[in-house]
């Protein structure tokens, strides 16, 4: 009789994603018994995982940015091997690269597996031909990849219904999760307590990566409208830069909208809770193709309004006028425009919408209703009754 427990690895194509946006996970499956292995690059969370008794394996051929064939076939050479030596009984992929190459080396070890797309990125967002003929070879790949699967994940049904229009998986296969979740107890008013507010005006904050996807241009273009009416109004940036990416933008360009007045930078963090705590709107004019954005969550389940975009995964978490605005992605009139509606909004109408977007928080993306869906795939695909520890 194997009195092994069951080895489950989480890959990722970073250690921040795992600790950021799947610890809740983790947690949950090691109570439950299993035996629960990382598999990211190194980076500024590998230890934090390892400190709180997660096992590393640390991949070294992945290239996040880059679309180098040979460097993803290294990619997935190394997966493989890592997957025979190892033999996890099952392995959840997570982010574009490690659904494709991690799926394909499941497939090719014979391991079960199961995907999360965390959004589509760049290659389906943009037009041009380079974008066109990447997307139509990442089908091919999601299709090989997800032939296998047991169970695809997504965080939107728009992205669910690319998938299943193109035929990349069938519908049997294929789950909707309220985003990655948010813990609603470390996201809360009580959790961080009273907050000294020490700016005049209202203030706006977008904490994201420093990407012109996310829409950065449109929130300093809305708020050099919006100062030009109401000059106490207060814009931050919150989050790193990422010279890396195609789309990041220069520091350089940061501050000079800084050094103009527009905008304050406030660097990155990895407590986001004290900034949510010291602003009154979180704003993500985003384009990219999201999934669904943890900064929105996080604001709502710290009962602030938001001010997003018309675009997937986006639009999910607000209800008009309810708990925030939605406006055209790109249009940063329209985002001016939304702003000027919540500085005339008294406080207490602002706050009913911030309670309003925490109650929605709790019943539709609270971080149990995403754990609990997980745990019951992972027995499904184990042939685990509920509650038969492994």
């Amino acid at each position: 009789m194997d009195d092994r427990r069951k080895k489950i690895f989480c890959v990722s194509n970073t250690s921040f994603f795992l600790y950021n946006f799947a610890r809740g996970l983790l947690t949950a499956l090691r109570t439950e018994g299993f035996q629960v292995v990382a598999v990211a690059p190194h980076d500024d969370f590998t230890e934090r995982l390892e400190q709180e008794g997660f096992p590393v394996i640390r991949l070294q051929q992945l290239d996040r940015k880059g679309s180098n064939p040979i460097q993803d076939a290294r990619l997935l050479r190394e997966l493989f091997h890592v997957y025979r030596r190892e033999q996890p009984d099952l392995c959840l992929h997570f982010t574009i690269k490690l659904n494709v190459y991690g799926g394909l080396a499941a497939r090719f070890a014979k391991i079960r597996s199961m995907s999360t797309v965390t959004g589509l990125g760049w290659l389906f967002t943009e037009k041009n031909i380079k974008a066109r003929l990447g997307a139509v070879g990442y089908k091919v790949l999601y299709r090989i990849a997800f032939s296998k699967c047991d169970k695809v994940f997504f965080l939107n049904r728009d992205d669910l219904s690319i998938f299943i229009r193109s035929h990349l998986l069938s519908h049997a296969k294929a789950a909707i999760l309220p985003g990655s979740g948010v813990n609603t107890d470390r996201y809360s008013q009580a959790a961080i307590g009273e907050q000294t507010v020490t700016h005049n005006g209202v203030c706006f904050l977008l904490m994201a990566r420093m990407l012109w996807d996310k829409g950065v241009r449109e929130f300093v273009e809305a708020a050099d409208m919006v100062r030009q009416r109401h000059p106490d109004a207060q814009f931050v940036l919150l989050g790193p830069i990422d010279p890396q990416n195609r789309s990041g933008i220069p520091l350089d360009r940061i501050k000079d909208w800084e050094a103009k007045g527009v905008i304050r930078y406030a660097g990155s963090t990895d407590d986001v809770r004290p900034f949510l705590a010291a602003s009154d709107v979180v704003v993500l004019p985003s384009f990219y193709r999201e999934g669904v954005p943890g900064s929105l969550l996080e604001a709502m389940s710290m009962e602030r309004p938001v001010i997003t975009t018309d675009n997937v995964g986006c639009r999910e978490t607000v209800e008009e006028g309810k708990n925030g605005y939605i406006v055209p992605a790109k249009d940063a009139v329209a985002l001016a425009g939304a702003c000027i509606k919540l500085i005339e909004a008294s406080p207490e109408e602002r706050a009913r919408m911030g309670e309003y977007g925490r109650k929605k928080v709790l019943k539709e993306f609270d971080e149990r209703i995403v754990v609990e869906a997980y745990m019951n795939a992972v027995r499904g695909a184990l042939r685990m009754p509920t509650g038969i520890r492994p």
